[in-house]
């Protein structure tokens, strides 16, 4: 849609608008309990996103609700490791997530192994290659490789390594970069792990290694979405917000990834916005979903805006938020250089209110719920807070370390926008 041109009594009604309602300690205790060991991560052991979505039913039936809040299901196929995660290199035990990781779509093992340290002239010896290969001259073993050398066919190696070209019962990769995790809805014939450069000694001999996996083929997701009513009679289009619920859950039994900015952080915003809306009603109706198996890959978004109980069609504005812990420098907006006109409406109101240092465009992106319905022609934001903050799918992205900078501002020009933008 396009916007109208606000005449200047109108910009004076955003400035004397009254004060918008913001709980950030209300905030603070939903991302403490979303975080918390009863909920694992929010992933797909001991059912962690499903307690999650049940918890936010709790939450908004203890707000108040006109009708039941929907528990929308769906399933799919997740790997997951639900028991041990032991890993010792040359007899040191390394702990899962601050040493190493697994990659997501590994096997499991269980036992002692002999270290191959692959070298990199190798790669580009194709008589060497084709006989290690062919030989699967590596069965039952590890192989060592070093991610920073600087060697384009041991590079071009080393992306396809989830192959297993080797025949290898596992491999190492040793990296200098930050340990990040995800989910995978596939798994391979060994196990990859990814050890940081300076957990481990330069020359690894020997492995000895456990690693529980277990492949869910239709694990029970779900959706949760509430709606509450507009004042107006006419059939206005709904106003419609959503986050995801879900996180990665447990790299073993002893470890889980907390996600408190991803997204219990966007998850408890959701609530507070429910809470704001229940005793502030606007004219057109305002529909909240909390989606699972985002970090499947927007599984529960997809599944959906395919099987929707709300005709996309009946939508007037979406507006996803993740990632919604630390504004210290502003926030990000995907899909802003697509909607100009909305884009340029939000920032006119981030100015004229004097709340974020940036408020910033980007183009598409298929990076959160939002985009399944953008690319079904549904209007939307994809909105994430921009600061110092840097943990992401770590074991250190958790309550105690998210600053919630300028969350009451974020919170305010979401509902200004809303109010008056959209």
């Amino acid at each position: 849609m396009k916007f109208l041109h606000f005449p200047i009594a109108c910009i004076g009604l955003l400035a004397s608008h009254a004060a918008v309602s913001q709980n950030v300690e209300y905030v603070k205790t939903i991302i403490d309990s979303l975080c918390a060991p009863a909920y694992h991560g929010r992933g797909y052991v001991d059912q962690g996103d499903v307690k999650a979505a049940k918890f936010i039913e709790r939450q908004l039936d203890e707000i108040g609700t006109e009708q039941p809040v929907e528990m929308l299901g769906f399933t799919l196929g997740v790997n997951t490791f639900p028991g041990k995660m032991d890993v010792n290199v040359n007899g040191k035990a390394l702990i899962p997530g601050a040493d190493y990781i697994i990659d997501p779509k590994s096997s499991g093992c269980n036992g002692t192994y002999d270290v191959v340290n692959f070298k990199p002239k190798w790669a580009g010896d194709q008589k060497k290659m084709f006989d290690l290969t062919s030989t699967a001259a590596f069965k039952g073993q590890f192989v060592v490789f070093k991610e920073n050398v600087d060697n384009a066919d041991y590079q071009t190696l080393l992306s396809n390594i989830d192959k297993n070209p080797f025949k290898a019962a596992g491999y190492i990769i040793i990296t200098d970069k930050k340990l990040t995790w995800s989910v995978s809805r596939s798994m391979i014939d060994c196990v990859i792990l990814r050890v940081d450069a300076n957990k481990v000694p330069k020359k690894i001999k020997s492995i000895t290694a456990q690693v529980d996996q277990h492949f869910e083929s239709k694990y029970q997701a779900t959706n949760v979405m509430a709606t509450l009513s507009g004042t107006s009679d006419s059939s206005m289009k709904s106003l419609v917000f959503t986050a995801h619920l879900d996180h990665l859950g447990h790299m073993g039994a002893a470890t889980y990834i907390p996600g408190a900015n991803d997204n219990a952080s966007g998850s408890a915003m959701l609530l507070d916005l429910y809470q704001y809306y229940y005793t502030n009603r606007p004219e057109r109706d305002v529909v909240f979903i909390w989606f699972g198996a985002e970090e499947a890959g927007l599984v529960g978004s997809r599944h959906f805006v395919e099987n929707s109980p709300l005709p996309l069609s009946e939508i007037q504005f979406l507006i996803n938020l993740d990632l919604m812990g630390d504004a210290k420098t502003g926030i990000t907006v995907v899909n802003g250089k697509v909607y100009d006109d909305h884009f340029g409406k939000l920032s006119s109101i981030n100015i004229e209110q004097g709340l974020l240092e940036t408020v910033k465009a980007r183009g598409p992106a298929a990076n959160s719920d939002h985009h399944p319905f953008y690319e079904k022609g549904v209007p939307c934001f994809f909105i994430y807070t921009t600061g110092d903050y840097t943990h992401y799918h770590d074991i250190d992205d958790k309550p105690e370390n998210l600053p919630m900078t300028n969350y009451g501002k974020v919170f305010k020009l979401i509902v200004e926008f809303a109010q008056f933008g959209i």
